[in-house]
């Protein structure tokens, strides 16, 4: 499973805190429940109160637009669906302000978890490199590479309006908070090949 293994490493491996397995693998493969229903919170205030979002957008906006995705994406929505610029503008901010809370409090929880049976990794370099390529991909998906193809219209685009890049964007989050977590983890379990109860893990070629 995703997430629970890292560049052919297992995470999991004689771990016996079973507590911690479950909510582990709640947050890394469950679906996003939590960010469906910001969103549709969001959604149902932009269609029963509008002014509220676009009161608070242009604020909002300040923010995101330092950020290469939005700087383009933001300008792009203006020009093809103006109506959609505050929606996008507030559920894009609240859905990266939520994950961002969300993985470092479970990466805390990580960190102050007891986790028995430490790890050696045979090949760190590998794992490193494999590690930062995944959470790298993510962010730059989340914060640098806009998803629209530029163009005459939004019919020449891929994604053509706020509802698909927010689903883009919640899928992109979610696994974004999965590298991390898994990231974490392995930093909490990873030892150094010095004591006698450590346990190599090689990559399962």
């Amino acid at each position: 499973m995703i997430f629970k293994s890292l560049a052919g490493v297992d995470l999991f491996f004689r771990l016996q805190n079973q507590n911690f397995i479950k909510r582990y693998e709640s947050h890394i493969s469950g679906p996003p429940l939590d960010m469906a229903v910001l969103s549709m919170s969001i959604l149902f205030l932009w269609l029963t109160r509008g002014g509220v979002l676009d009161y608070i957008a242009p604020h909002l906006r300040y923010l995101l637009v330092i950020l290469p995705k939005y700087h383009y994406e933001l300008p792009w929505l203006a020009e093809n669906h103006p109506e959609q610029v505050a929606l996008y503008t507030c559920l894009s901010f609240s859905l990266i302000t939520f994950t961002v809370a969300k993985t470092l409090l479970f990466s805390i929880y990580i960190i102050s978890s007891r986790l028995s049976r430490e790890i050696i990794v045979a090949d760190l370099k590998r794992v490193v490199k494999a590690d930062l390529a995944s959470v790298f991909t993510f962010v730059s998906l989340i914060f640098l590479i806009p998803l629209p193809i530029y163009g005459a219209g939004a019919s020449t685009t891929v994604v053509g309006n706020a509802y698909s890049l927010t689903f883009f964007n919640i899928l992109f989050l979610k696994m974004l908070s999965g590298g991390i977590s898994s990231t974490v983890l392995l930093a909490k379990r990873i030892k150094r090949p010095n004591r006698r109860d450590q346990v190599e893990v090689t990559g399962k070629d």
